[in-house]
């Protein structure tokens, strides 16, 4: 795009058309999705007015570079994600400046290689306990089941703790948590977190539920006492520079609870894409398969990584179409000029990450499930920043190649066990927090 030598100011971005006063807001309300797709019709840059809050929605991969990359820091998480402060804290999701800097640091060391390679066997082992259970003719929602799947694996790799009994409060905690984010997001009126209406009196049932599962996690980390190799055991550790004091609890809870509700739900949904793509394109399963089965009789490793190229790009490729983390938002700190226009402090950037995945000029035939794409030589030729299911620059997912390696081998230990048939041939997806189909995944189990 052509650099302008004078700004255009916000009033020339096309709007999405809407509603007299309501603007767009009972289509976001109804159609979120469809939202979207409107947006994305409309231009690389369009206006879509919630009320009397104007959203600018980028559709374009080169805008979203400048606002994750280039100018981040002219920006700053939307007040969208405000309304998860209550469940979240100050965790590194929610943390901005240099305390998210802070944060991150402290993290990275259980994110490294050496310690993602010690995940390999319990991501494994916990998938594969996760199949043992199925029998053939059984009807599961595949959904909840990669959910109760990826929060035991979470569990033990990055807390060294088996939750697999918590997966029940758990999931329900998220739905209450994500129906409250949902309805305070679509509400005109906005009243603080203390007022007890019903959605705030949702959060707090759901904050409650979660901090029972990971304040006793806290409380068997600090009895034990030692680095067990986990994030848990990092955190508990971890020391001032200055002053050698510790995190407390309240801080410890913010970064356990942000990780293990996005260490496991985001996973969850991918490999449910992944396979409702795979049952619906009978040929990229078979191949699938048969790259699994050409591997020894044995359970998977690390090792067999780079054996399992098909699996990835099924993966990358469901994760295309349907990314868990479908928009991201964005504040202006300042005022800023983007896309030969300047926006105000304050305006409010909507980075339309599923519209992106889905343009035909990135991606030939974008509704098609095509994982070939995803291979390593069709990536080559093709900017990275077109793809971006994990975000993008200083705030990119920290866990990205945890994701990666734990989906990979996750769905290659599932195909070696069974495959499904769909009870829906269409599922829709459900924007709530992240990407989910709506009213699950039912399917009927096949053992291999």
């Amino acid at each position: 795009m052509a650099t302008l030598t004078r700004a255009n100011p916000v009033t020339a971005i096309p709007t999405v058309p809407g509603l007299p006063v309501l603007g767009n807001l009972l289509q976001f309300r109804a159609d979120r999705l469809g939202l979207q797709d409107d947006a994305a019709r409309t231009g690389p840059i369009a206006r879509l007015q919630l009320a009397h809050i104007p959203i600018y929605c980028v559709t374009d991969a080169d805008l979203a570079h400048e606002v994750f990359v280039t100018k981040a820091d002219s920006f700053q998480k939307s007040r969208g994600l405000s309304f998860l402060e209550p469940l979240l804290g100050a965790g590194l999701l929610t943390a901005e400046g240099e305390t998210h800097r802070r944060h991150r640091k402290l993290l990275a060391p259980a994110f490294a290689p050496k310690r993602l390679n010690a995940y390999g066997a319990v991501m494994v082992e916990e998938t594969q306990r996760q199949a043992d259970r199925w029998h053939s003719g059984r009807r599961i929602d595949l959904s909840h089941e990669m959910m109760e799947m990826t929060l035991a694996i979470a569990g033990r790799t990055m807390f060294g703790a088996d939750v697999r009994s918590d997966a029940k409060q758990v999931a329900h905690a998220l739905d209450l948590a994500m129906a409250s984010q949902s309805t305070s997001l679509r509400s005109m009126v906005q009243l603080g977190y203390k007022w007890p209406l019903p959605r705030h009196l949702q959060m707090r049932r759901a904050v409650k539920l979660l901090d029972e599962v990971v304040y006793r996690m806290i409380r068997e980390g600090r009895a034990r006492g030692n680095d067990r190799g986990d994030v848990l055991s990092i955190l508990l550790l971890a020391r001032d520079e200055e002053d050698g004091s510790g995190l407390t609890d309240r801080q410890v809870r913010d970064e356990v609870m942000t990780l293990l509700l996005a260490g496991h739900e985001t996973t969850a949904n991918a490999l449910t894409w992944a396979w409702y793509e795979l049952l619906r394109n009978p040929e990229a399963l078979v191949r699938l398969q048969a790259e699994v089965d050409a591997l020894d009789d044995r359970p998977l490793t690390i090792e067999d990584l780079p054996a399992l190229p098909w699996t990835l790009a099924v993966l990358e490729e469901a994760m295309r179409m349907h990314p868990p983390a479908y928009m991201t938002g964005r504040e202006a700190k300042r005022d800023v000029t983007l896309g030969g226009h300047c926006f105000p402090k304050g305006a409010i950037i909507a980075i339309n990450i599923r519209g992106i995945h889905r343009r035909a000029d990135y991606f030939p035939a974008p509704h098609s499930f095509r994982p070939q794409r995803m291979l390593a030589d069709a990536k080559k030729p093709r900017p990275r920043h077109h793809y971006l299911p994990f975000g993008g620059g200083p705030r990119v997912c920290i866990g990205s190649h945890f994701a990666n390696m734990e989906g990979q081998l996750a769905l290659a230990t599932l195909a070696r066990s069974a495959s499904f048939t769909l009870v829906n041939r269409h599922v829709d997806g459900e924007p709530m927090v992240t990407l989910r189909p709506r009213g699950g995944m039912p399917v009927i189990v096949k053992k291999r």
